[in-house]
């Protein structure tokens, strides 16, 4: 009964994200969610038709915040292997849009892992299913141009979300990010990356981040320390 489901607004729904009208494409959006929000299993499948459906439209980041958390990785995993396979057929001209929702995709995945507070599960299975798809090293089917891109980006996305994270939080000191497993598919890629282009774009981006949260853990031992500076005067003056 779900397939059929899919099957019934596919063809139209892909159109519709497609389409010129900004009207009609929001009204698509909103129809999809719907969908996705009620929890329905699917197959890989169906999500590849699905993604296939939807390769054109460059707003589709969140979605993954609208469905199950059982889903989120299988729908993640099928929008890169279609965008894999289809990146090389894509029109030059709108490469910036398709850019974006990379970018997108890639914050909102770590958004969604954040809100189930980087569980393990979840995570692992998150940094497995970049080293088998779009960040393998040794996989050459894969288009270069997303490799960089994701290198370029992915440390970058994820500090906004963190830069979230904290904000809700009152004490940063309760952030507790498990770092190390996010980093691992630039581990993995620096040392068994194909090419050696590939593998000092990902020692780069590592060493870069490694100094950003250098850099921030020394801002944020400075202002710990100021605040206990203005304690003591202000209790020397009572």
């Amino acid at each position: 009964m779900v397939e059929a489901s899919i099957e019934q607004t596919y063809l139209p729904l892909g159109k519709q994200l497609a389409a010129n009208e900004k009207k009609t494409r929001d009204k698509a959006i909103r129809s999809l969610r719907k969908f996705l929000s009620a929890g329905s299993s699917m197959s890989e499948m169906d999500l590849y038709k699905l993604w296939k459906g939807l390769f054109y439209s460059n707003d589709l980041g969140a979605l993954v915040m609208e469905m199950p958390a059982a889903n989120a990785i299988p729908f993640l995993k099928t929008f890169w292997k279609v965008h894999c396979q289809e990146w090389h057929g894509l029109d030059r001209i709108r490469l910036d849009k398709y850019y974006l929702l990379l970018r997108r995709v890639i914050y909102f995945s770590f958004q969604f892992l954040a809100r189930e507070s980087w569980d393990t599960v979840y995570l692992e299975a998150y940094t497995d299913m970049l080293l088998e798809g779009p960040l393998s090293p040794t996989d050459r089917k894969n288009p270069d141009a997303i490799r960089y891109h994701i290198i370029e980006l992915y440390f970058e996305e994820l500090e906004k979300v963190l830069d979230d994270v904290r904000a809700r939080l009152e004490d940063e000191d309760d952030l507790d990010v498990p770092m190390e497993e996010l980093s691992r598919p630039f581990t993995v890629l620096a040392k068994e990356g194909s090419t050696k282009v590939l593998r000092t774009k990902a020692k780069e981006a590592l060493a870069a981040h490694e100094m950003e949260m250098k850099a921030m853990a020394e801002d944020s031992g400075d202002e710990d320390e100021k605040a206990l500076l203005e304690e003591d005067d202000d209790e020397e003056e009572e």
